[in-house]
């Protein structure tokens, strides 16, 4: 049976899954089990992590360099003015850069990789102590002197201080969680004391980013010092922690807030309202979903429930009426953002990787805030899908946009005058190992499906949790427990939400029959022994499914799903064209691995209609079922998971296809 979806396939456990009573309980704060304590040994993920740790991390820092974005320090460091590499954010792109290797780092030591940054770090520690008060803003110290932080006349919209600062502030603290080393973090605390010295309340300046980034990013610093207070003492001046929340607290307050501003950047930048009021996402879609990521963040420190309701509706939102069945983000070209809700055109999709980046730290936010498995769910489908598409296997081409229908005009490319989205890219997956696992005392969440080890401490307990599976391929899942001894404690395994029917699960080979089941996780609580293991075996059948109907571009159409992975047709498997292809209503699809094609996928393969051009010449619309005058001709279908696609060869692409009754 066909099922009926949102625009983003449905977040929750259908109707049809029955995992026993949900049980209403307070809300749940969960911290990630760190980078560090979580090894990655897994068939899908291994192999892109290591071709993004050798490949796109060299790959992008050479362009970058090529650019002239490090010379664009070592020429302030020189005071001199003028000729700026790159565009404005050109700095914050770096640091984001600089963010993911320590992550990257974190995961697997490179001390070659180490040495590379440390000398990155040196150039702009050096560009930095050249200003008393340890301002670094390339762009604008040899461009604009005057407009420091887009005052006296200038505009944080264009010029990006506050977004490179907060990305600085931010790699400076991964940097120092992934070496111990302090001297970008350095950096970044002048920065940040900087910043609360000049803005706040009256009577200091009433400025707000005109990319939102550091409010996040303050959320973490503030964190950091609040873990580790000795670190205090190896910065400059006076460092106090609570200054940075309170900042990063009147960011998020004092957007829509004109008073004494002479710039109102209006719904494009979330300023036309409080966040408080705003009833719905809007704008540039990269803005919008990295202002919610320190929005749940800053609520999850500060429990502030204005903080929580509001990140609530604007998720709901985003997911239920924005978000395209890839996990994209940003229906409207022009503005790189949200149109209307449920208006998800396919071919002129814009879904920018770094929207989809975006919308997945928020998910990450909310998981940890709210422990609930709907968070999870989406984080885990822009990972497969909107997120992932946007690096080629090789690992050295790239996308900005990402239409869910192409006429072939549309081709990764290998740089960009606007870069911003690897960077971003690198951000997300590098941080993967943090992602699957989480945890609150007493319990351990398993959030993602990822052949792992993971090293943590429950109820005092040392416990090693080994994770086994060949998904998103296959839905078996084996999670093996080895505490030090014997121990209570609780396994919460998500059950995702785009299963059709009920998984299966067990533990030592014996089947749990209606387990418990809170915010989409299936509870296991038990002393748990070493030889314990745990076993979930999900449904992975192929299926078509359907939009809501109020998204008019997706009407008379259908997608395949198979697991977390959505599909599409390219023209180089299907006879050089898909868009006048029809796949049938209630169609019987065959799942075949083919380990020498695209890395090694599970391809789909089915019955489906091509509607050829008539030979009277006739102008009819070929992916119209309806049309009388189209010729049919019965053909058989390959399709191919959505982010491998344009990895062969460019062509017509499409994810939501012409459908028919059979």
């Amino acid at each position: 049976m066909k099922k009926l979806f949102n625009s983003f396939i449905a977040l929750i456990l259908p109707a049809s899954i029955v995992l026993a009573q949900e049980i209403s309980e307070p809300l749940h704060r969960l911290t990630t089990v760190p980078i560090s304590q979580v090894t990655i040994d897994d068939p899908f993920w291994s192999p892109k992590l290591e071709v993004w740790q050798q490949v796109t991390l060299q790959d992008c820092f050479s362009k970058f360099d090529r650019d002239g974005a490090f010379t664009n320090f070592d020429r302030v460091r020189l005071g001199e003015t003028g000729d700026h590499g790159g565009p404005p954010w050109y700095d914050g792109l770096i640091y984001e850069m600089i963010r993911a290797s320590a992550d990257f780092l974190a995961a697997h030591p490179d001390p070659e990789l180490e040495k590379q940054v440390d000398g990155y770090i040196d150039r702009i520690a050096a560009a930095a102590n050249r200003s008393p008060d340890g301002y670094i803003e390339t762009w604008t110290e040899l461009m604009a002197p005057n407009h420091r932080w887009g005052l006296n006349g200038g505009d944080d919209l264009w010029q990006h201080d506050l977004y490179n600062a907060g990305a600085l502030i931010d790699a400076g603290v991964h940097w120092y969680r992934a070496t111990g080393r302090t001297d970008l973090l350095r950096v970044a605390v002048g920065m940040a004391d900087d910043l609360c010295e000049k803005m706040g309340p009256p009577p200091k300046v009433n400025q707000v980013p005109g990319h939102p980034l550091g409010e996040e990013a303050l959320v973490n610093l503030y964190l950091l010092f609040r873990e580790q207070p000795q670190l205090k003492a190896q910065m400059r001046g006076r460092v106090d922690e609570e200054d940075y929340l309170k900042l990063a607290e009147f960011w998020i307050d004092d957007r829509g807030n004109h008073r004494g501003r002479s710039l109102n950047w209006g719904s494009y930048a979330q300023d036309d309202l409080p966040v408080f009021e705003q009833q719905e996402m809007e704008g540039h879609a990269v803005r919008d979903g990295l202002l919610c990521a320190g929005l749940a963040a800053a609520g999850n420190v500060t429990g502030r429930a204005d903080y929580l309701t509001t990140a609530q509706r604007l998720w709901d939102n985003m997911v239920q009426c924005k978000m395209y069945v890839t996990g994209g983000l940003g229906a409207l070209p022009n503005i790189e953002g949200f149109g209307a809700d449920y208006y998800l055109p396919n071919q002129t999709a814009y879904c920018e990787i770094c929207a989809a980046a975006a919308g997945g730290f928020f998910d990450r936010n909310m998981n940890l805030t709210f422990a609930d498995a709907r968070y999870a769910d989406a984080l885990e489908r822009e990972l497969f899908n909107g997120a992932l598409v946007g690096v080629s296997l090789k690992g050295d081409r790239y996308f900005y946009d990402n239409p869910l229908e192409v006429d072939g005009e549309h081709e990764r490319w290998s740089w960009n005058p606007c870069p911003c989205c690897p960077p971003m890219f690198l951000k997300l997956m590098s941080g993967l190992p943090g992602y699957i696992y989480a945890q609150e005392p007493g319990a351990v969440y398993v959030n993602q499906f990822i052949s792992s080890h993971a090293t943590l401490t429950i109820n005092n307990t040392h416990v090693n949790l080994r994770q086994t599976t060949r998904y998103p391929w296959d839905g078996r899942i084996k999670l093996s427990v080895e505490p030090g001894q014997a121990a209570d404690f609780t396994i919460y395994i998500r059950w995702p939400g785009w299963c059709a029917r009920a998984p299966r699960l067990t533990v030592n080979g014996r089947a749990v029959e209606n387990p418990e089941a809170i915010h989409g996780y299936a509870r296991l609580q038990r002393t748990w022994r070493t030889g314990d293991v745990v076993e979930l075996s999900l449904p992975m059948t192929a299926q078509c499914f359907q939009a809501n109907p109020k998204v008019e571009s997706d009407l008379g159409r259908v997608a395949i799903r198979r697991g977390p992975l959505v599909y599409c047709l390219e023209a180089v498997d299907n006879g050089g064209h898909v868009r006048n292809l029809s796949i049938p209503r209630r169609g019987k699809f065959q799942v075949l691995w083919r380990p020498d094609l695209l890395g090694g996928v599970d391809i789909i393969k089915g019955q489906a209609v091509s509607l050829e051009q008539p030979s009277d010449g006739s102008n009819a619309a070929l992916n119209l079922p309806s049309s009388k005058t189209i010729v049919r001709k019965n053909v058989r279908f390959t399709a191919v998971p959505y982010y491998a696609q344009d990895n062969r060869q460019p062509g017509e692409m499409e994810v939501w296809v012409a459908e028919y009754d059979d």
